[in-house]
């Protein structure tokens, strides 16, 4: 359950002719990316901010360090994203700080990136009294601190890209050290879910696998891969077992076992939708079992649609909708293995 995503470091660049300086560290370094005050620069920033993870670093330009800066009054004149650990980066800069006209350099707290489930404020509140953190506003990460950590929440899936408009307004800021912190949060995950959905009883689901050609294999891949990429639970065990097709003939069946906090109702969408391919033909038959109960089709019927084979493909189409570039192309590399 992939719900924890480790954010890019911020240093502040204090320059008199950040221009100057700006131009000379194109000759010093490699960016990837750079905005300037021609462009509408907070909107480009937080868009591009989530497509970062904690190897790359992001520079921001400004004429005065002040003890809060804002892109509201402006206060920075260029932002620099850089694929390179801070630590390293830091490094090159201080070697050519005379060069580059940089007067003062400032960090900020590391960032990390939680997926929320839930009720959103319980899952938060919890996450806070665990820490002991301090409850700010999710663009305060500027605001003074020049160490610790601060955690951002997002109902989105935490895989993708995420700008700050993606994020809770509320954050949680601590004088925790990043790794550490990282790795605490990640072993109670489970604990914050819990929180945000009540306690309630997590579900046990079984879904069988039935095939006419046996790619039980490939079905299987695909199952777990969206399962995955949806934060849908736990994959708790599979097995090969045989179910009664007719009155005296069994066929096999491939059976996986999901350990879910999503109402099961939710999982059915998702297995329905997965039945169909790209082109909108059948490839597999998923069921869905609690215990001794199967959940049918016709369960999740929406907006007028009755048949089957138009219910499976209005499914497979929002399903898609919910996937990164990556998973689309691998989801679409193994259903061409399939056919």
């Amino acid at each position: 359950m992939n719900i924890i995503r480790e954010g890019p470091k911020h240093l502040i660049i204090q320059c008199d002719n950040c221009e100057f300086s700006y131009e000379r560290m194109k000759d010093v370094l490699s960016f990837q990316m750079h905005l300037d005050k021609s462009s509408h620069m907070y909107n480009d920033y937080v868009n591009m901010i989530g497509l970062l993870n904690d190897a790359s670093t992001v520079l921001m330009f400004t004429k005065k360090i002040e003890p809060k800066l804002s892109f509201e009054y402006e206060d920075f004149e260029y932002i620099v994203m850089i694929n390179e650990y801070s630590e390293e980066l830091l490094i090159k800069l201080f070697q050519h700080k005379e060069a580059l006209k940089i007067e003062s350099i400032r960090a900020t707290p590391r960032m990390i990136v939680m997926r929320t489930t839930g009720d959103h404020e319980k899952y938060i509140q919890t996450v806070q009294r665990d820490i002991d953190g301090e409850m700010i506003s999710a663009e305060g990460m500027f605001e003074g601190h020049s160490s610790g950590t601060m955690i951002l929440f997002t109902k989105k899936k935490i895989s993708g890209p995420l700008g700050l408009s993606d994020m809770n307004h509320q954050a949680i800021y601590t004088t925790q050290k990043y790794k550490e912190l990282s790795k605490f949060l990640n072993n109670h995950r489970v604990k914050y879910i819990n929180a945000s959905i009540d306690n309630k009883d997590w579900s046990e689901l079984v879904i069988k696998i039935y095939d006419s050609y046996e790619r039980y294999d490939l079905h299987y891949k695909r199952l777990a891969m969206i399962l995955n990429e949806l934060d849908c639970g736990l994959i708790l065990g599979e097995s090969w077992g045989r179910d009664a097709a007719l009155a005296f003939l069994s066929v096999g069946v491939y059976q996986v076992r999901l350990f879910t906090y999503l109402e099961p109702l939710e999982i059915k969408k998702i297995a329905l939708g997965l039945e169909y391919d790209s082109h909108g033909e059948r490839i597999v038959d998923y069921d869905l079992f609690t215990k001794r109960k199967k959940y049918s089709w016709t369960q999740v019927r929406t907006g007028g649609i009755k048949g089957r084979d138009d219910l499976g493909n209005y499914y497979r189409k929002k399903l898609v909708e919910e996937l990164n570039e990556d998973t689309i192309f691998e989801l679409l590399s193994l259903e061409h293995q399939i056919k």
